[in-house]
């Protein structure tokens, strides 16, 4: 049986394969440590909506995946990012510009959060463990309160120190 797939620019069509892409099944997309401080790869699109990437031990320098331009279409639509290992670099997610916001409550460790809206990246520090993810949703093309990271996860004890709004 073919795959059936769904992206914005096709809609609904069939391509080789098994299963239903876009619609039930989740997208996993392993990250590639790019050994420097450079991008991991291309920004991310909004066919990848729903998405869960993966992100490994880094070995080099801040690592860093830039988040789509908001438009209408993109609102709603969301990523999530598990550190399948401990980094050793930061990983950071990056808006467009730097007029792009994220709002985020980053744990304190005791219980309470920090709250900041005035971010253009999110990351995942350098100590993040197995373990460490978020999820970052569009949910405005209003610039200054365009992003939202929520399921923030800890891989570490204390729960606190893994997660950053720079």
């Amino acid at each position: 049986m073919p795959k059936v797939s769904y992206t914005a620019a096709k809609g609904l069509f069939q391509e080789s394969g098994n299963g239903v892409n876009g619609l039930l099944r989740r997208q996993v997309i392993a990250l590639t440590d790019a050994g420097g401080a450079t991008a991991i790869r291309s920004a991310i699109t909004e066919d990848e909506s729903g998405a869960l990437f993966l992100v490994p031990a880094l070995t080099t320098g801040t690592q860093t995946l830039a988040l789509p331009a908001p438009t209408a279409s993109l609102v709603g639509c969301y990523y999530d990012f598990l550190a399948i290992d401990t980094l050793g670099q930061i990983f950071s997610v990056d808006t467009d510009a730097s007029a792009t916001k994220i709002i985020t409550a980053e744990p304190d460790g005791d219980g309470t959060v920090t709250i900041n809206a005035a971010a253009d990246k999110f990351r995942l520090t350098a100590s993040a463990a197995k373990g460490a993810g978020f999820r970052i949703t569009c949910i405005s093309t209003t610039a200054a309160i365009c992003w939202h990271v929520s399921n923030i996860t800890s891989g570490l004890a204390a729960g606190t120190g893994e997660h950053v709004a720079a």
